[in-house]
């Protein structure tokens, strides 16, 4: 049955996406979307190019065959009914005391499956999907999500930056220094994205990192600059949902 404010489902009706969910791992999609972004005020319900920003990671974690049940982490009713209306379950609201801007997102996943282990539901995985990365596609959440049957039991996407001795500075005594080392070669260095964070339970310590080369991958939408280029990249047809 239907909870009639969160549209939660009882635990007993297994899979949340039906006959598109393959039998394998019971992975859970957890989206975590507070209502008071600083950044851009109201970004997560933001309209882009016809519906909310929140609606486009709902979208390809419902359509990825690997996801068994996708839901959103929230403490807000505007953003709570987006994503009921596009397919999300919102089980519960995510308490005030865990929703500031300096509150970890790892308190509200924690509260999310606390809960929903009271309500009968264990899955195998879970994995972070920030609603600010709009440019998922379904094809690369079932790669990523396929790396817990390989036995991998961390899978989380960066992107490689190389930095050379005078590419990063800081100001010592009103000067600016280079951090690294006059002679040293151009270095690699590695950048955590919210595209993809997730964490198989009861499996060995194995980590996979799936570096994101694709630029239109990487938009991550803070500002209203980020927010005008997705509707750039939308609006020329540069993204491709189904790949």
């Amino acid at each position: 049955m239907l909870n009639e404010w969160t549209g939660a489902r009882d635990a007993s009706q297994g899979s949340g996406n039906g006959m598109n969910h393959k039998r394998g791992l019971e992975i859970l999609a957890v989206i975590p979307a507070r209502g008071g972004s600083k950044g851009l005020p109201r970004k997560n319900i933001r309209d882009l190019c016809g519906k909310p920003l929140i609606a486009y990671s709902i979208e390809a974690a419902l359509a990825a065959r690997s996801i068994s049940r996708v839901v959103v982490s929230t403490d807000d009713v505007e953003i709570a009914e987006a994503a009921r209306a596009h397919g999300a379950e919102t089980p519960f609201p995510r308490p005030a005391t865990i929703a500031g801007d300096r509150d970890s997102i790892g308190l509200a996943m924690e509260h999310m499956l606390a809960g929903l282990r009271d309500q009968g539901y264990e899955p195998d995985a879970v994995v972070t999907l920030y609603p600010t990365c709009p440019f998922r596609t379904p094809g690369l959440l079932d790669y990523l999500c396929g790396q817990f049957e390989r036995g991998f039991n961390s899978v989380i996407t960066a992107r490689r930056v190389t930095h050379g001795p005078y590419s990063l500075f800081e100001s010592r005594d009103g000067l600016l220094a280079p951090v690294l080392a006059d002679h040293a070669p151009g270095r690699p260095f590695e950048r955590r994205y919210g595209l993809f964070q997730g964490v198989r339970f009861r499996a060995a310590d194995r980590k996979f990192v799936h570096f994101i080369q694709d630029e239109i991958a990487l938009v991550d939408i803070d500002t209203l600059e980020d927010f005008y280029l997705a509707e750039e990249i939308i609006r020329d047809g540069r993204f491709r949902f189904e790949n």
